[in-house]
């Protein structure tokens, strides 16, 4: 009996083991050595780390600024103390590019001037409450007439020219977020594609002659400047609603009559504004991804790669500085922390791992576009990339990718059933080009190479985006230090996998 009893103790004792390491599943990794990987990043390494990235010296990591240079600096120094390899060696942990970037010196200035009467009133507006300044702006002051021109577009092919009516010579232009095409044709969205992007809103302003832009949209942006004397902010909509007044038009009106129609709806405010805001534009700059290595042991899949990327910069200091906890120290810790178990837990890869932290991601993804134009092997030999971006808040994970990845996923959500039970939802759906790629997994989803966003949800107050109040105060270590854990897991076992099959989309 005595000795029955003793066999059941062992089996349920020995059944947990069994369950949390299937043979198959991560190779020739003891379970001490998993044990090892999936303890060994702390909520305070991951705490550490983002208060550093996050601090006054690194000035909001600003690609091409000394702040990002800093940042970048400081972790390729942890990465090569945790024994990883430089991916491209030449250069060692840093792959270098050209980027111009702009430095905001002042905080500007948003005037709206009223006609009352025979005088004029002046309403003035705030920094961060009522507008932000944007790096894709000049430096100097306008004062001039506002007209609204919608979504600031001539596409004189697809039958659109927000600009077709008006004059808009030394004036103001309002102009809004994104196209006029609200609908899902994929063949439409193609031919609309080219008009989302900012910086051709302006170059159309420019050509019609405007002296500045009111950007319809309440946020913060570095992205580098367009031409150094046109000034450029982005306001609310009640500074928008502000130059309507008294024009007969509702902007809530307006903009569905543009959506509903397809049709242009530009006229005069009948007042002036004046914008101001002192920059300094070096087109001469440089900055760089972050690029390590884990490399494989098999002599074959070695060259097989597994990439883990997030992006190191943020928007720097405009002229606050704007720490960029969320977006993306987060994810920036939680490839060093997914760097670190992998590295010193003696843990065994056949797959080679790269860790990719990009620069320039806030000014357009260029790091992501630099790393897959310049990457020296053939694509086909990417098996996966997972981005972490805006990974931090919440109670529960989530994975998206596209249909002929779906497999991938599964093996995700394997992982966190073994390792950390969190809430996960997944979902895949038909590989289509996205109309505004805005992070950097989508530059790998767009050349077709298998691309994961993985990210956290669940917080129970907003989200904190682009604004000099994202620190580390909307952030939640503990569930931070679980998505190292399943991404850990996961990535030890995709690294041993005898083969790992993607669809083609």
């Amino acid at each position: 009996m005595k000795k029955s009893l003793f066999f059941c103790f062992l089996i349920l004792f020995l059944a947990p083991l069994t369950l949390a390491q299937p043979d198959s599943d991560y190779g020739h990794n003891e379970y001490e050595v998993l044990i090892d990987a999936l303890h060994a990043v702390s909520e305070n390494d991951i705490s550490g780390w983002m208060h550093t990235m996050t601090s006054p010296e690194m000035r909001g990591r600003l690609a091409g600024d000394i702040g990002y240079d800093m940042a970048a600096d400081w972790a390729a120094g942890k990465l090569g103390s945790w024994g990883l390899q430089p991916f491209f060696p030449e250069k060692g942990f840093f792959q270098e590019f050209d980027q111009p970037y702009t430095l905001i010196k002042d905080k500007g200035r948003l005037e709206v001037h009223i006609p009352v009467g025979e005088g004029t009133i002046t309403k003035r507006y705030q920094y961060g409450d009522d507008y932000w300044p944007w790096g894709i702006s000049g430096s100097g002051e306008v004062t001039a007439e506002v007209v609204y021109v919608g979504h600031g577009i001539s596409a004189p092919e697809l039958g659109y020219d927000d600009y077709a009516n008006v004059d808009v010579e030394g004036r103001i232009v309002i102009t809004e977020l994104g196209i006029p095409y609200g609908g899902d044709n994929q063949d439409t969205l193609r031919m609309w594609r080219p008009y989302v992007d900012h910086a051709n809103k302006v170059a159309f302003a420019l050509e019609h002659g405007a002296a500045g832009m009111i950007f319809a949209y309440h946020v913060a942006s570095p992205r580098p400047t367009a031409d150094p004397g046109f000034v450029f902010l982005a306001a609310t909509d009640e500074v928008v609603e502000d130059l309507l007044t008294g024009t007969g038009k509702e902007l809530s009106e307006v903009r569905d009559h543009i959506q509903s129609t397809l049709t242009p709806m530009s006229f005069s405010t009948g007042k002036e504004a004046t914008l101001a805001l002192t920059s300094e534009y070096y087109p001469e700059g440089t900055t760089a991804n972050v690029v390590a290595m884990i490399e494989g042991s098999n002599p074959v899949l070695k060259d097989e790669y597994l990439i883990v990327g997030a992006h190191l910069d943020h928007l720097g200091m405009m002229p606050v500085l704007f720490p960029g906890a969320l977006d993306n120290a987060s994810g920036s810790a939680l490839a060093l922390g997914i760097a670190k178990a992998l590295a010193t837990s003696g843990v065994d890869l056949q797959r080679t791992l790269i860790i990719l932290l990009f620069g320039a991601e806030e000014v357009g993804l260029v790091g992501a576009r630099q790393f897959v134009e310049r990457f020296p092997h053939p694509r086909e030999q990417i098996k996966m990339m997972i981005n972490l971006d805006m990974v931090g808040r919440g109670n529960a994970f989530f994975a998206v990718t596209a249909d002929p990845w779906r497999d991938l996923l599964d093996v995700l959500e394997r992982n966190n059933e073994r390792w950390v039970h969190r809430p996960f939802t997944t979902r895949s759906r038909p590989w289509q080009k996205p109309l505004r790629p805005r992070t950097d997994g989508m530059v790998f989803y767009m050349e077709k190479i298998p691309a994961i966003t993985f990210g956290t949800r669940g917080a129970t107050t907003p989200t904190l985006y682009h604004v000099p109040e994202d620190t580390m105060d909307q952030i939640d270590i503990e569930i931070m230090r679980d998505v190292v854990k399943v991404l850990t897991m996961s990535i030890i076992e995709l690294g041993n996998m005898e083969t790992i099959e993607s669809g083609t989309p």
